[in-house]
């Protein structure tokens, strides 16, 4: 059995990528056109390209899932999770999330300061997995039909 889970992007984290990527741009053309050294410019734009970059390449892309793991699938990382390691999966409601990390732009990408690894794309569809030594905190399209397809699976 493979199953594949979409993820998708909340309007929320739509609208705040865009207007985050739009004011960082303005910022540099406006400090390329007012501040006329180079090493000034080469600073900004080589730390904010690779932050708009890596976020975009980090965020989660989908969810598979097999008869014997689960897969966090992003642009270049790909995690697995063997299902006899998870001790509790549970649906998450919407909360404050306080995440050091990528708080807005392609979502919210980082570490929760309840130690979760967090890879959200929309807030009301949170799923927590915990294992033995860490927890991640991930949102799919299908939150309900994701956590009984790995209860299933734990089962059997």
């Amino acid at each position: 059995m493979n199953k594949e889970f979409t993820v998708s992007m909340s309007p929320f984290f739509k609208i705040t990528t865009v207007i985050l990527i739009i004011l960082l741009i303005l910022i540099g053309l406006s400090l390329s056109y007012n501040e006329k050294s180079l090493f000034t410019n080469l600073i900004y734009w080589g730390t904010v390209l690779p932050i708009i970059l890596g976020c975009y390449l980090l965020s989660l892309n989908k969810i598979k899932v097999d008869f014997n793991n689960i897969y966090l699938i992003s642009k270049i990382k790909t995690i697995t999770i063997p299902l006899n390691k998870i001790q509790n999966i549970s649906k998450k409601s919407q909360n404050n999330l306080m995440i050091i990390g990528a708080r807005g732009i392609y979502g919210l990408i980082g570490i929760s300061m309840d130690n979760y690894r967090c890879n959200i794309k929309d807030r009301s569809k949170l799923v927590a997995i915990e294992l033995n030594n860490v927890k991640y905190l991930i949102s799919c399209d299908n939150p309900n039909e994701f956590i009984n397809t790995i209860k299933s699976l734990k089962h059997d």
